[in-house]
């Protein structure tokens, strides 16, 4: 069982690499000043709130890892070393500042996800970055910080740079343990974490100061400070139906993530950017409805979004009850994220037109079983059909060398995805998983 869960977790650092592509470049040996390894949203029009790269970057964990206690840890090579994971029992937990005579300096991604029994962690002064939802855990209440941390701080369990400027993670379980769903941003916050709020189930009101340069909230929901751009929608707001203001005009990264009651959300015609992975994890979500004015983007009976030529699918609201999608004709792409985690999907028959299906496409489909690919497809993103537990099979309408000639993204099929017998019209290629 316990080596059931180490390669979990090695499985789900390698998987959200994908996601973190739009967290900017983190490199093992740099750091952006505020003691966090990933980029910030804030109010900037020249942020990476939109990030769509369709190249991950290539943090990845190259040293060795090893077991001490309850903690993985990467060796770095240079005299120091990263939390992978903790994967004990305790309640509290005190991050070691070194191991085998190594400096503990970083904490990766989802750190916490082999122990959800951790209540409360505190960091080192040796610990100098977070990586991408380093601390992000449902039941995780606080996080507090060595006072002699020169990069880190924490004020009332929250995480912050040391200079007050970047929020890093709001713990999951905090509004719970101080018995109230509201967080008040500081005004000194000028940037946010992209996986500040992940699994904060309980939160449902953001409050922004009027003092605050960078943001402001709109009944609760977290906006840029000129209102143009929507950040967080809290995630426990009981709504079913949410209206997006009329000034909005981007949705930026996880705007809707892990969000579990919304069913419907009407985007207004001037919105000219949505982020690929805006409505990742929204896990109610059944129709997503494009003001027919808008320029930009469209969505259909199906209440799908398409850019407004319907080449692209953009994205697919992942509990819609249909098994089997309808896609268009006119498409030639389906995008970042589309249909991750699409939950009734059972068969995705993608049209002659697609010659790309963007990474993380149908990660954690978890009922697919049949896949139609048409002869001219190019491109196949990386983790476009990891964690897909049911397919075995992929129909493609092109030879075997055509198949061979797929550019196919690492891990494409990885994770808790078997290995696939791809059907060509000239015979069968069997795929390991990656």
């Amino acid at each position: 069982m316990r080596n059931c869960k180490r390669a979990a977790v090695l499985i789900l650092a390698l998987l959200m690499l994908v996601v973190t592509a739009s967290c900017g470049t983190r490199t093992s040996n740099t750091n952006n000043g505020n003691g966090n390894g990933n980029s910030s949203v804030s109010s900037s029009p020249d942020n990476d709130l939109f990030a769509d790269s369709g190249k991950p970057d290539e943090q990845t964990l190259t040293g060795r890892l090893f077991r001490s206690g309850d903690y993985i840890f990467s060796d770095n090579g240079d005299g120091t070393a990263y939390v992978v994971s903790y994967e004990g029992t305790a309640s509290e937990v005190v991050f070691p500042s070194e191991v085998e005579g190594l400096n503990v300096t970083g904490i990766w991604t989802y750190s916490l996800y082999n122990s959800q029994s951790v209540r409360k962690v505190t960091l080192p002064a040796s610990i100098e970055k977070t990586f991408y939802c380093a601390l992000s855990s449902t039941s995780l209440t606080q996080i507090e910080v060595d006072a002699e941390n020169p990069y880190l701080k924490s004020v009332e369990g929250v995480l912050y740079s040391k200079d007050g400027k970047t929020l890093i993670c709001y713990p999951g379980a905090n509004c719970a343990y101080k018995g109230e769903r509201k967080f008040c941003l500081p005004d000194s916050v000028t940037s946010i974490d992209a996986g500040a709020f992940w699994y904060d189930s309980y939160l449902m009101v953001i409050e922004v100061g009027s003092g605050n340069k960078a943001f402001k909230d709109i009944d609760g929901i977290l906006f840029s400070k000129d209102g143009k751009t929507l950040i967080w929608y809290p995630a426990g707001k009981p709504y079913t139906y949410y209206e997006i203001p009329e000034s909005v005009t981007g949705i930026a990264r996880y705007a809707f993530v892990t969000t579990e009651n919304l069913e419907q959300i009407v985007i207004p015609a001037g919105v000219e950017r949505i982020a690929p992975n805006a409505f990742l994890g929204c896990k109610g979500l059944k129709w997503l409805t494009v003001d027919e004015n808008n320029k930009h983007y469209c969505s259909d009976e199906q209440r799908i979004i398409y850019n407004k030529e319907k080449t692209e699918l953009i994205a697919y609201p992942v509990s819609d009850s249909s098994t089997t999608f309808k896609f268009l004709d006119s498409l030639t792409k389906i995008g970042n994220y589309a249909c991750f985690n699409c939950r009734f999907m059972y068969k995705a028959p993608v049209p002659a037109g697609v010659t790309e299906i963007g990474f993380d496409a149908f990660t954690h489909c978890k009922w697919l079983r049949e896949v139609e690919l048409p002869a001219g497809l190019k491109t196949v993103g990386e983790n476009a059909f990891a964690e897909c537990p049911d397919l075995r099979d992929i129909q493609f309408a092109g030879t075997m060398a055509e198949w061979e000639s797929v550019v196919k993204g690492r891990n494409w099929n990885s994770g808790a995805t078997p290995d696939i017998t791809v059907h060509c019209s000239d015979g069968d290629v069997v795929v390991s998983k990656s």
